[in-house]
């Protein structure tokens, strides 16, 4: 192994991971990188289809855009923490800096900035099942 690869950890595959994107190419994209290191990756187009199908809280880690027609990220993060649901959350963002005080009092446990390198992303969702992970045993 040569010094600055990429291991894929075999605990990763357990992992579930709900991308919430209105962008179909970030939504596939992201699925496909993430399938890569073992993840589990469920895709929603939107906050509503999100809400409205069944999967609220079968997650270890959402990754959510903050700019969607309709529904909002931030609004969705919003309805999970007045419902109770605690999943940790990453939310991606091409502009978006003026939320991060709305955003961590929402509950999201880090925010990610558009256009975002990938081993970032699969640090940061490593680390956010990490979080999960006692809450789902």
């Amino acid at each position: 192994m040569s010094r600055g690869e990429i291991v894929i950890v075999s605990m990763f595959k357990r992992h579930t991971i709900q991308v919430i994107d209105d962008d179909a190419s970030i939504r596939d994209s992201t699925k496909l990188l993430l399938e890569s290191f073992g993840f589990s990756v469920e895709l929603f187009e939107s906050a509503t289809a999100y809400l409205d199908g069944g999967a609220v809280g079968n997650a270890d880690c959402l990754l959510l855009d903050v700019h969607m027609p309709g529904m909002t990220g931030l609004e969705l993060l919003e309805v999970l923490r007045s419902r109770k649901v605690s999943i940790p959350t990453i939310v991606m963002t091409a502009n978006g800096d003026h939320l991060v005080g709305r955003l961590h009092d929402a509950g999201a446990a880090s925010l990610l900035r558009k256009p975002f390198d990938e081993i970032e992303l699969v640090r940061q969702i490593k680390d956010a099942c990490v979080l999960a992970t006692p809450a789902r045993k």
